[in-house]
């Protein structure tokens, strides 16, 4: 069997039992571009992204270990490790593997944890699919700093491994490890997880090398010369961040060749790392300067451009150029673009080289000049089992930091609140609830504001919304994730009781007054709609529900069917089929969902079902031709 090579960077899922077979379908689904390998006893007609092999695995396992960036096992344990053993290599090639029983009780990260991101895959998948994630590596476990996955979500880069592997056994074990940093973003350790007490932070590498430590992680775009070096732990990694804006001018039809030498030597000259560059600025003018581009797509950088206007008002320190306000119409090409790049302030003042290309160099502006962007999810959870919340709202709780919500939803959701931070309140405190959300987004953080049901009925979607519209600032990331809401929950617990027209009315009056909840159920009843009844009754509110059925009788008969729900998909859930006059002598409360039927609804053993009018157009007695 041979797999594309083209599909290397994609994810493989392999399967070796039919129950395993039907998750792996699943995920297929939920992972895009993956493919999935099964037994061809198992295979089914065509499937371009399923691949049928002849047992046993081994050999696909093999060809996929080679191939593919990710390998989801889905079997147990120990068989897993017996087929990837032969296969194991080094720990910068070798794919992240991912082992998930057929059962969908455990996503287990098994190799390439950091580097090969199974630990991120492992957790994504607990995510889709409800399984408790296992990840054992050492920093995961303490939940202290991985020492070769540091910066890499900024695209910092690890200059020399050499000694990774030491500085992470020092931090594991708990010896003393120094760090020091000057350049790249400062949010790389979140808030909610202090440092552990081995780890301290030094604002001069002389304090830090006063200090006795086993280890130390320099974060730093600059060149340590060897005198610095020497007076270091020795197990000491050095980090690049990406934090330096390369502003370039050069004449037309100037080779790439020189363009890098030029900048190489100002790095050179001036003690700075060139795996710091993070982009290179000009004017707009450059755009197809084929000398430039050249060098750009060597060294991967992207290019940031600026018109003449925005150049010509930007203040710079150096002398304007005759030869640059002559050919461009500007009186500065980069130091300007390097200027309004970085956000910040020059570090190298322009150089020119041979008259035909100007350096200038700014390091970009992090931590509070350019703060992390935070994101609020607002998150309908469904009616209370975890089978009803959706894929996507267990993926925005999981890539949250924090979660908000009422207590009882949080305790709904609680398996999914592993190492999150929880905000959790009692009833009335929904403005308290959504300030704090909003606050903590607007400081950078990623957090999940739930609801029961749909956020958007009844939920917190809409007091967001206001909210923000009184509130002055810049606009807010806002995604929100729909859920099985409640109304839809209880009817089909009850058949089809609206599966026509209906409309869905609250009774607490504790934000509406109880004199236009009374007009809205009269006006739903004069238009024999099907109504659903949110918040019928509380300890406080006991009348309003009577009032309400009072209401009804004016228009329906007492035999018109009523669904009473309880606790939809939760402990203690109970359905009730009954009619107008009789619906009082039920349990009746918050967690209650009470659906009234139109003139047409009618019951069919425990079913209350609302016709849509099927009948009417069609004869339904006939039997099929």
């Amino acid at each position: 069997m041979n797999i594309d090579s083209s599909t290397k960077n994609d994810i493989a899922i392999v399967a070796i039992t039919r129950r395993g077979v039907a998750l792996g379908q699943r995920l297929k689904m939920l992972l895009p571009g993956s493919h999935l390998y099964l037994p061809e006893k198992f295979a089914v007609g065509p499937n371009a992204d399923e691949h049928p092999f002849s047992l046993p695995a081994k050999e696909v396992i093999r060809e996929a270990f080679r191939r593919y960036r990710y390998l989801v096992l889905i079997m147990a344990v120990g068989i897993a490790v017996r087929l990837v053993a032969p296969e194991l290599g080094d720990k910068h090639q070798d794919p992240g593997v991912v082992v998930v029983d057929d059962a969908s009780s455990f996503s287990v990260s098994l190799l390439s944890g950091h580097i090969g991101g199974a630990n991120e895959l492992t957790k994504k998948i607990a995510s889709l699919i409800g399984a408790h994630p296992v990840v054992t590596t050492a920093s995961e476990v303490s939940e202290t700093i991985s020492v070769d996955m540091l910066g890499r979500e900024f695209g910092w880069e690890v200059e020399d491994d050499a000694h990774v592997k030491a500085a992470s056994a020092a931090l594991v074990n708990g010896e003393p490890v120094g760090i020091y940093q000057d350049a790249g973003e400062r949010n790389w350790w979140l808030e909610t997880k202090p440092l552990m007490g081995n780890v301290h932070i030094f604002s001069t590498i002389k304090a830090l090398r006063q200090a006795n430590s086993q280890a130390a992680l320099i974060i730093t775009d600059r060149i340590l010369d060897k005198e610095c070096q020497a007076l270091l732990p020795i197990h000491t990694v050095i980090y690049r961040p990406k934090s330096l804006v390369i502003g370039i001018g050069c004449n037309r039809g100037t080779k790439a060749t020189e363009i890098e030498k030029a900048v190489t030597r100002l790095l050179s000259e001036h003690g700075l790392s060139i795996n710091s560059i993070r982009n290179i600025a000009t004017i707009d003018i450059k755009r197809n300067e084929p000398g430039l581009l050249d060098f750009a797509r060597k060294s991967r950088l992207p290019i940031e451009y600026f018109d003449k206007e925005t150049l010509g008002k930007s203040e710079f320190p150096s002398s304007p150029s005759a030869a640059a306000l002559k050919y461009v119409g500007t009186p500065t090409v980069c130091e300007a673009a390097a200027l309004l790049s970085s956000d910040n302030s020059l570090i190298v003042p322009k150089v020119s080289f041979n008259r035909m290309v100007t350096v200038a160099v700014a390091r970009f502006a992090f931590n509070g000049e350019r703060k992390k962007r935070g994101k609020l999810f607002l998150v309908g959870i469904g009616p209370g089992d975890p089978e009803q919340m959706t894929f996507k709202a267990r993926e925005a709780i999981n890539h949250s930091e924090v979660v908000v919500g009422y207590k009882t939803y949080i305790k709904l959701i609680e398996p999914y609140l592993c190492r999150k931070e929880v905000i959790a309140t009692g009833m009335e405190t929904e403005v308290e609830r959504v300030k704090m959300a909003i606050s903590l987004a607007r400081k950078g953080r990623k957090v999940s504001l739930v609801s029961s049901g749909d956020t958007g009925i009844y939920g917190m979607a809409g007091l967001v919304g206001e909210m923000l519209r009184e509130q002055s600032g810049e606009d807010l990331d806002i995604e929100v994730v729909p859920g099985v809401p409640l109304l839809a929950a209880s009817a089909a617990l009850l058949g089809s009781p609206i599966s026509g027209d209906f409309v869905s009315i609250s009774l607490s009056d504790y934000l509406v007054p109880w004199e236009e909840i009374s007009l809205r159920l009269n006006l739903a009843m004069q238009g024999n709609l099907v109504i659903v009844l949110y918040n019928p009754r509380s300890q406080r509110r006991q009348r309003q529900l009577t009032e309400a059925r009072e209401i009804f009788l004016r228009y329906r008969s007492p035999s018109t069917p009523v669904g009473i729900v309880t606790n939809a998909y939760r402990q203690k859930q109970e359905v009730v089929v009954t009619d107008l006059e009789h619906m009082l002598d039920y349990r009746i409360g918050m967690n209650t969902t009470v659906i009234i039927g139109n003139s047409t609804t009618f019951t069919l053993s425990n079913w209350m079902v609302t016709p849509r009018g099927y009948q009417t157009k069609y004869s339904l007695s006939q039997e099929p031709v």
